[in-house]
C-alpha cells in the first residue's frame, strides 16, 4: 500500500496514474487516494518570496533543519518537533537541552560545506525542514534549501534570522508550526532584550566604544572584522572591533599574525574557552608572547560562555540575545547597569524552558564576572 507521503511525492513530481478500468469504484478509490495526498495542506509564502504547499500545523510531528543556527530556534519553540539534530554536543551543553535530545539521530548539517543525510530524512519521516540565515537571505541560501526540497520531496522554508528580524522569524515559525503563543513569548522576550541593550548602546559615541579582539581558533590568531556576520553580537552589544583584516565568507575565522593583534593593541580580548572548544583563552592570558597587549596586561581577556551554544556567533543565531546583554554588562557595566546573573536565568527560563541555580550561572560566566568597572574617557 501506498503511504500518504510517498503518494504526495509522485503528485509533486508530475506522475501520472492511468486507469486501466473505467469502474467507477476505481475511480472513486483514486480520488479518494488524491484527496488524502492534499489533505492537512496549506500555502505559505517564506522570506524568500517562495510559495510553498507544507503540511497544515496540526499534521507536522516532524521538523528538521539544515543547521545549528536554525535547530536553536526549533529547540526553544517547540522541542517535542525534533526529528534530529545539526549539531553534536559535550556532556556540558547537553545537560541544558530538551529531554530526548541525545537519543535523536545526527543528520548532518548543510554549514561550512557540510552535508546532510538525505536518506535519514526519508527514514525519520521528517515533515518539514527550516534554512534560517543569521543575516539577509543570500542566493546560496535559497540553491541549497531548493536543491534539498528537490532531492527529498520535503519543504524546506527559507527564514531570515537577521538580528533586528529574529522576533519576526519565531512569528513565522509559530504560524507555521501551531504554536503562535509560545512564538510570541519568545518575540517579544528578544524584541525586550534588543531594545534593553541598544537604548544604552545608541548613547555611547564610536570614539568611546571599547576595542575588542575575538581570538578565535586554538591559537588565537583567526578573527572577524567587523563585516562578518560572526562579529555583528559583538558590535550589537557595542564593541568596537579593532580587526582591519579581510573578511573570510561562509565559516569566518581569518588568519591573522600577533604582529598584527600587537599592533591593534585591543582593550578586551574575548576568546574561545580552552576545555570545550580547544581555544586559546589560557595561553593567551599567561604566554608571555602577548603579554604587552593592553588587554592582558590590563586582565581583560574573556573566554565566551558557550553553553549550550556559544554566545556571541556560532551559529549565529537567537542565543546571540544572551550574548548581546553579557557584552554591554561587560563592557559598559557603569552604563548598562544589570545583574548579568538574572538576566542569564531569565533567558535560560524563557529561551531553553530550564531552571539553573546561581551556581550553574556562575560556572558559565566563569572570570567575566563581576565585570571590572570601566575606565571611563569622559562618559
Amino acid at each position: 500500500m501506498i503511504s500518504r507521503r510517498d503518494f504526495s511525492k509522485l503528485l509533486a513530481t508530475g506522475f501520472v496514474i492511468s486507469l486501466a478500468t473505467p469502474a467507477l469504484n476505481a475511480c472513486e478509490s483514486i480520488k479518494g487516494a488524491a484527496d488524502a495526498a492534499i489533505l492537512n495542506k496549506r500555502t505559505v509564502i517564506d522570506d524568500a518570496g517562495r510559495t510553498l504547499e507544507v503540511p497544515t500545523p496540526g499534521s507536522i510531528k516532524s521538523v528538521f533543519f539544515t543547521s545549528a543556527l536554525a535547530q536553536v530556534y526549533i529547540t526553544s519553540l517547540c522541542p517535542e518537533l525534533l526529528g534530529g539534530t545539526a549539531s553534536k554536543f559535550d556532556a556540558s551543553a547537553l545537560r541544558f537541552q530538551p529531554e530526548g535530545v541525545d537519543k535523536l539521530p545526527y543528520l548532518g548539517t548543510i554549514h561550512n560545506n557540510g552535508e546532510i543525510d538525505r536518506e535519514s530524512l526519508l527514514t525519520e519521516d521528517i515533515d518539514i525542514m527550516f534554512s534560517i540565515s543569521g543575516i539577509q537571505l543570500t542566493r546560496q541560501n535559497i540553491s541549497e534549501a531548493e536543491g534539498l526540497q528537490q532531492q527529498t520531496g520535503i519543504p524546506c522554508l527559507l527564514v531570515d534570522g537577521s538580528f533586528t528580524k529574529i522576533p519576526a522569524a519565531f512569528r513565522f515559525l509559530g504560524d507555521v508550526l501551531g504554536r503562535p503563543q509560545r512564538a510570541e513569548e519568545l518575540a517579544l522576550f528578544c524584541e525586550q532584550s534588543y531594545e534593553s541593550v541598544n537604548s544604552v548602546v545608541a548613547t555611547i559615541p564610536q570614539s568611546e566604544r571599547i576595542g575588542v579582539y575575538y581570538a578565535e581558533g586554538p591559537e588565537g590568531l583567526q578573527t572577524e572584522p567587523e563585516t562578518s556576520q560572526h562579529m555583528l553580537g559583538f558590535l550589537e552589544g557595542g564593541a568596537k572591533c579593532v580587526a582591519t583584516c579581510d573578511e573570510t565568507y561562509g565559516g569566518g575565522m581569518t588568519d591573522v599574525s600577533l604582529e598584527q593583534v600587537l599592533k591593534w593593541d585591543p582593550e578586551v580580548i574575548i576568546a574561545w574557552d580552552t576545555n570545550s572548544r580547544g581555544g586559546a583563552y589560557e595561553d593567551i592570558r599567561t604566554n608571555p608572547d602577548w603579554a604587552q597587549i593592553r588587554a592582558v596586561k590590563d586582565k581583560r581577556v574573556y573566554a565566551m560562555p558557550n553553553e549550550p551554544w556559544a554566545w556571541c556567533d556560532r551559529p549565529p543565531g537567537v542565543n546571540r540575545i544572551i550574548g548581546i546583554h553579557w557584552i554591554a554588562n561587560l563592557l559598559y557595566p557603569d552604563l548598562y547597569e544589570v545583574d548579568i546573573k538574572e538576566i542569564t536565568k531569565e533567558f535560560f527560563k524563557v529561551m531553553y524552558s530550564k531552571e539553573i541555580d546561581d551556581d550553574t550561572v556562575l560556572e558559565i560566566l566563569g572570570d567575566s564576572y563581576p565585570p571590572p568597572p570601566r575606565k571611563t574617557k569622559g562618559l
